[in-house]
């Protein structure tokens, strides 16, 4: 694929990923090279959410500390674990009340080979920092409560407000916004994420004509590759665009122990700080 190892493309790859996670959650905690906990943010309730990533570095002992963490954490807890630990992890983190989700895919493509194709004329695609328009579509896509894309809205507004290299895009279609996403950037690498259509405007070949205006700007910006994360669905787009697959991941999820919740909603705040 290119002169990089692919080891070398997944350490790229968890560094836009971390990235990304970063910036927009309120709070993050690096453990090792494998193990990376965020807080999705301290104030907004129910919604709040503990998602912690182990990526494909060697975890030893390093796996105790976010153990101790999810053990004194009454919040919704989403664990996304590469395809290489999940036989070591999985019996753990099932009896502990964890269960099972869905599977993704890390992909990867070499920017100097991209070729995008011709769109529609009559769609109009915008760089924006009016995340309202943006938010619509991403809501949509993954059935967001209301109350949940308006706090998913204010993270990303916050950091833009903080100068974090993210680039919100919509498209428009039949005059109205109709898909999203957020493009970000970390030393030369680029990532994409939230990218959405609304129902009704879906199978239309929008998020194609989209996602390589992102393509386009992220090379202009002298990104080498982009990274994302796809679901099993969306596994076929990425590949006609030239995105190749580095890894599995497996998520496991436990909800919120709500009895418990409003005694200790900012408990977990304080213990991240602290580690």
């Amino acid at each position: 694929m290119t002169a990089y190892a692919t080891c070398d493309l997944r350490t790229l790859y968890h560094l836009t990923e971390d990235h990304y996670f970063s910036a927009t959650c309120g709070l993050h905690r690096r453990y090792s090279a494998a193990i990376n906990a965020y807080f999705v943010d301290v104030c907004s309730g129910l919604y709040d959410l503990l998602f912690i990533r182990v990526g494909s570095a060697p975890l030893g002992e390093a796996f105790a500390a976010p153990l101790g963490l999810i053990h004194g954490s009454v919040l919704a807890i989403r664990i996304v674990v590469h395809e290489e630990k999940v036989a070591e992890l999985r019996e753990a983190l099932c009896a502990i009340g964890f269960q099972p989700a869905e599977q993704t895919t890390a992909m990867v493509l070499e920017l100097s080979r991209f070729i995008p194709r011709m769109s529609e004329g009559t769609l109009q695609v915008c760089l924006t920092r009016d995340l309202n328009e943006w938010a619509g579509p991403v809501g949509s896509a993954y059935s967001m409560l209301p109350e949940v894309v308006v706090n998913y809205q204010a993270r990303h507004q916050r950091a833009l407000d903080a100068g974090e290299a993210l680039y919100h895009f919509t498209l428009s279609a039949e005059g109205r916004v109709s898909c999203s996403l957020t493009l970000s950037l970390c030393e030369g690498e680029a990532r994409l994420n939230d990218v959405g259509t609304l129902k009704g405007f879906r199978g239309r070949g929008y998020a194609t004509c989209l996602i390589q205006a992102a393509l386009l700007h992220a090379s202009s910006l002298g990104a080498h590759r982009c990274f994302l994360e796809a679901s099993t669905e969306a596994i076929s787009l990425y590949q006609q665009l030239g995105f190749a697959r580095l890894f599995e991941y497996q998520a496991f999820t436990r909800g919120a122990l709500a009895d418990r919740l409003s005694k200790s909603h900012f408990c977990l705040g304080a213990i991240l700080k602290r580690q």
